[in-house]
């Protein structure tokens, strides 16, 4: 009867496999929107002077508490091994490995706030033109089926805020703005 239990999880699996793209295409898909971000935004030598440190401090802080979760990792391997033991033996997952595995992430909301603040930071350097022109532009080559603001997909919504924010900070984008910032 346990068994039951775990085939919807079977499911899942095929699809986070497919989630994960490689390096080289992740940074080709990032160089893609960055560019497209840059002609999108065209921005002046003086907002890009302006926007260039916050975008380097950010992609500090972003690069700091990716470097806690590698840190983090083993920590985080040795409290879900506790937790698939936990799950073979009890069928749950007890309070104390449950406790372990928080305990272990690195808290995202000191990053999130951060981002946040950056990010409304540099839409005030903006003029409605750009931010028109940001929400009107379809990022990515070529939108698939399933990228359509129809289907849900990135070019609205949480999605969408997630890949512009990963372009911004993307090394990519922010030699477009130095080169821009002279």
């Amino acid at each position: 009867m346990k068994a039951k239990r775990y085939l919807p999880l079977l499911a899942l699996l095929p699809a986070a496999a497919l989630a994960a793209p490689n390096d080289q295409l992740q940074s080709l898909r990032t160089q893609i929107v960055a560019l497209q971000l840059d002609h999108t935004l065209d921005l002046s030598k003086q907002q890009a002077q302006a926007l260039l440190p916050l975008l380097k401090s950010a992609k500090a802080q972003v690069d700091a508490f990716q470097a806690q979760q590698a840190a983090a990792e083993p920590a985080l391997a040795s409290a879900l091994n506790q937790a698939v033991s936990d799950l073979r033996s009890t069928g749950a997952v007890s309070p104390s490995t449950a406790q372990a595995v928080n305990a272990a992430r690195p808290s995202r909301q000191a990053l999130h706030d951060q981002l946040r603040s950056t990010w409304q930071q540099a839409q005030q350097l903006l003029t409605p033109a750009q931010h028109d022109a940001i929400r009107s532009t379809r990022f990515g080559v070529p939108p698939d089926a399933t990228s359509t603001p129809a289907a849900g997909g990135p070019h609205r919504g949480p999605g969408r805020h997630f890949m512009l924010m990963h372009a911004a900070l993307s090394d990519a984008f922010i030699a477009l703005v130095q080169a821009r910032a002279g």
